[in-house]
């Protein structure tokens, strides 16, 4: 019996919108998508779709995909240069950041030790900041409709999901700037690297990013195109020692920034939600003052001022002031404002006391702790952290406490001061009315009396109109101009001075601080902003951690040094068809850092560069050029074969992708005329090292001079499968998962190989067996004829587009479709981890 091919077709399946390229999770069995209308969408092993989500903006598509090492965050990097992070559970999207121009690359390398040894955060202890801190509560929807109750409790302080990680991880972006940026768990930018020029030529694209697993050397693949339109690529590698040395200071420092971004979009969502529970009939009263003093004006007949103290003192109120209390205000009007008022503060208090002040006190703890780190220089200043930048967001945030403070005893007084003087209002109107007011309400003491009186003093006597303002000039200007301030809670919610900042000239220790000299600018006491509202100081609190955040990165980022920079291959012209394909990754066993790419030229299509990850000047890169001859003729089934198939010598090689440390993938396509598509399997210990070539520097790549290996005859019938009755555009394998999906030239159709699956017995009757009763189908929804009805009329559409697949035929290509119960054990497996 002839060795048959280890891989089984698992299914085939149809998508509705036609895909860019697709990734499949390192951890889990699923498989993330981007399509044409730049959705990123999830699907399980058995294509049942988990969640889409639609592109940021309109005409913004998916430029690139990277999952975490864990599996749990996929990144979406877009063509406005936005990169999302989504958690794979419910979509959400934990961590949004902005680069300058659209992404080209992206790849997410977890750190690995090469002695094998156990990740320990040794001579460092762990962030116990939860022993010490309130436990953050959910923002309640029901004051306002920004935010969403979490239902988890721990996802508040967790809303990036850090806390289970624990070597190091890097998310590499390479952008259209030609600027490389690494972020530490995805989230805390590390570095930025602007790649320099390569003989005076600028870069054009960066089309690969990765930094070996044990941080000592990045290396990256650049396009470069000079005067004479001559399009070059090359391979450079930069020295990342300062990483590699400190990076467990990295991932406390990155970690800690975690923290402060989390709390710092917690405190975000909380303000705004403030904002949301002010409400605009706060301000109906100072309106409708307004619009009391024009009258007065025009009548000539005193102040209002004088008015309400005329009704306080001697309870008998003036013609114009009884017709403004009767029909202007009216009791019902009082009531509903007094509603209102109290509702809305209350809202906005529950909210400072428990949401904003203890969110910004964990946040000014989480910056005095970094504080205590950069004062460590040889630890942590050297990786960018200096202690007077810290200091001055530290600064900024207690300023910001400071303000919330106040902000509080000022809606603490307000609430006090419009309830005694609504109530007293309404005692006034419902007498004027002749009705009686309610016995509660009628006591009134000599102290309740001095109070309101104290209330008119402060919100009535500052107002004058002078004889060149009008009324309607201070209804249109009333920001520029003075008016009746009993509502003072809104200006703090808006993004400028206070109009009537609190008086604090009388505070005692406030003339104490102003009087001693050794007390200024200290760096114990916060700064007092008094005319500055809450808004504004959220501003500088944001921009001070920006800085502070982004200063590392650039710190780090001149610190790679460009180690050596190797001529891949050159190309007259450009097809616009052509795409690189091109990926790297490391060997951890060798400690050698792989590259290997295709240039489309016949009959050496993919070349294989080696290095050290711990490459110098002194050690040179090695090279090889493989090509894909023909392939052995012991494959199963050899005999269906016609001859003008097995006389094939040559297959192109159309995409390339890594599967583990010892396997690379293929897709090939023969290369007679049919354009059949090969599935392969190449094992890297296929290509002796003593095949390799040592590179000279200056000259890059030569492929006059560097060995060519043919790996066809090579390759045993089980490392390949020859795929019938398909055009193939590109696949995404996955050695983790032991799986493969290869993508249709129309790109709205794929079939899926298990690659190492055991021999199983074939079911002859489950080769007939419709695709619709699939019980990892998403299109269960229908029954089974219908299912398969809808799929027909799809395969026949996709004929008369293509012209190049023709109908599946289940019981010869179908070997042995994975079984019910094992897709069943996949599921369940996926959700009992999840």
């Amino acid at each position: 019996m002839p060795e048959e091919t280890s891989f089984r077709l698992m299914d085939e399946k149809h998508v509705s919108v036609e895909v860019e390229f697709m990734l499949w999770s390192p951890k889990f069995d699923l498989i993330a998508l981007a399509n044409v209308q730049g959705e990123v969408v999830l699907h399980r092993l058995s294509w049942q779709k988990v969640w889409s989500i639609p592109p940021p903006s309109e005409e913004v598509k998916v430029k690139a995909l990277a999952w975490r090492p864990d599996g749990k965050v996929v990144a979406a990097g877009y063509s406005d240069g936005r990169i999302n992070l989504y958690h794979i559970e419910n979509a959400d999207t934990l961590h949004s950041t902005s680069l300058e121009g659209e992404i080209n690359c992206m790849e997410w390398v977890c750190q690995f030790s090469p002695d094998g040894a156990v990740w320990k955060p040794d001579p460092y202890k762990e962030d116990n900041f939860k022993d010490y801190l309130p436990k953050l509560q959910p923002l309640n929807r029901s004051y306002g409709t920004l935010s969403k109750v979490l239902p988890i409790e721990e996802s508040v302080e967790d809303s990036k999901q850090l806390n289970e990680q624990r070597e190091l991880n890097l998310l590499i972006v390479g952008s259209g700037s030609n600027t490389l940026s690494l972020f530490a768990y995805g989230v805390c930018p590390v570095s930025r690297l602007s790649v320099p020029a390569v003989n005076d030529v600028q870069i054009r694209r960066l089309h690969s990013a990765i930094i070996s697993q044990d941080l000592h050397n990045l290396s990256l693949v650049v396009e470069l195109q000079n005067i004479q339109q001559l399009t070059s690529f090359h391979l450079m590698s930069f020295d990342t020692k300062l990483i590699a040395s400190r990076h467990k200071e990295m991932r406390m420092m990155a970690l800690k920034f975690g923290q402060v971004l989390t709390m710092t979009e917690y405190l975000q969502s909380t303000v705004q939600q403030m904002s949301e529970a002010w409400e605009d009939i706060l301000m109906e009263m100072d309106s409708k003052l307004l619009k009391f003093a024009e009258d007065k004006k025009a009548a000539s007949t005193g102040t209002v001022s004088n008015d309400f103290l005329e009704l306080l003192l001697f309870g008998t109120p003036s013609p114009e002031l009884q017709t403004f209390l009767l029909n202007d205000l009216t009791g019902k009007g009082l009531q509903k404002l007094g509603h209102s008022i109290e509702t809305s503060y209350s809202n906005i208090q529950k909210l400072v006391v428990k949401h904003l002040q203890v969110v910004s006190q964990a946040i000014l703890y989480h910056l005095s702790e970094l504080r205590g780190m950069s004062l460590w220089y040889e630890k942590f200043g050297v990786l960018g952290l200096t202690t007077q930048t810290i200091q001055n967001t530290i600064m900024a945030v207690g300023s910001f406490v400071l303000k919330s403070s106040e902000l509080q005893q000022v809606i603490d007084d307000s609430i006090k001061n419009f309830k005694a003087f609504f109530r007293w209002l309404y005692v006034v109107i419902q007498r004027m009315s002749n009705e009686k007011p309610p016995a509660d309400l009628i006591k009134m003491t000599q102290h309740d009396v001095n109070f309101v009186a104290e209330f008119l003093r402060d919100n009535f006597n500052h107002f004058t109109l002078d004889d060149e303002d009008s009324i309607s000039e201070l209804m249109v200007d009333r920001d520029k101009k003075p008016r009746f301030k009993l509502e003072k809670v809104g200006q703090y919610l808006k993004k400028e001075d206070l109009h009537y900042p609190p008086n604090i000239s009388s505070n005692p220790w406030v003339q104490f601080q102003r009087g001693c000299f050794l007390l200024k600018d200290n760096e114990v006491l916060y700064p007092v902003q008094n005319t500055k509202s809450l808004l504004q100081l959220q501003e500088t609190l944001d921009s001070s951690i920006n800085t502070a955040l982004h200063q590392p990165s650039t710190v780090i980022g001149q610190s790679m040094r460009c180690l050596s920079c190797v001529k891949l291959f050159e190309r007259e012209t450009i097809d616009p068809n052509f795409r690189l394909k091109v990926f790297q990754f490391t060997n951890n066993e060798k400690r050698m850092v792989y590259c290997a790419y295709t240039q489309a030229v016949l009959p050496c299509e993919m070349c294989i560069l080696i290095r050290s990850c711990t490459a110098s000047k002194e050690r040179c890169a090695e090279a090889v050029a493989i090509r894909v001859g023909a392939l052995s003729q012991r494959e199963h089934n050899v005999s269906s074969l016609s001859e003008e198939e097995e006389r094939c010598r040559r297959h192109k090689i159309i995409d390339i992708a890594f599967y583990d440390e010892k396997t690379m993938s293929m897709l090939l396509v023969q290369d007679n005329g049919e354009e059949r598509p090969v599935l392969v399997q190449l094992p890297l210990a296929t290509i002796a090292e003593d095949i390799y070539t040592v590179i000279n520097q200056e000259a890059g790549v030569d492929e006059a001079k560097i060995k060519t290996l043919d790996v066809g005859d090579k390759l045993e019938p089980s490392c390949f499968r020859r795929l019938e009755n398909m055009r193939a555009h590109s696949f995404a394998v996955s050695g983790t998962r032991k799986t493969a999906t290869v993508l249709f030239s129309s790109r709205r159709r794929v079939r899926i190989f298990l690659m190492d699956a055991e021999e199983e017995d074939e079911d002859e009757g489950g080769e007939e067996e419709e695709e619709g009763d699939d019980p990892g189908d998403q299109s269960g929804e229908l029954n089974s004829s219908e299912a398969h009805e809808r799929e027909m009329q799809i395969d026949e559409t996709e004929m008369d587009e293509n012209k190049e697949n023709t109908s599946f035929d289940n019981s010869a290509e179908r070997e042995a479709d994975i079984s019910a119960d094992r897709e069943a054990d996949i599921s369940a497996t996926f959700n009992e981890i999840v």
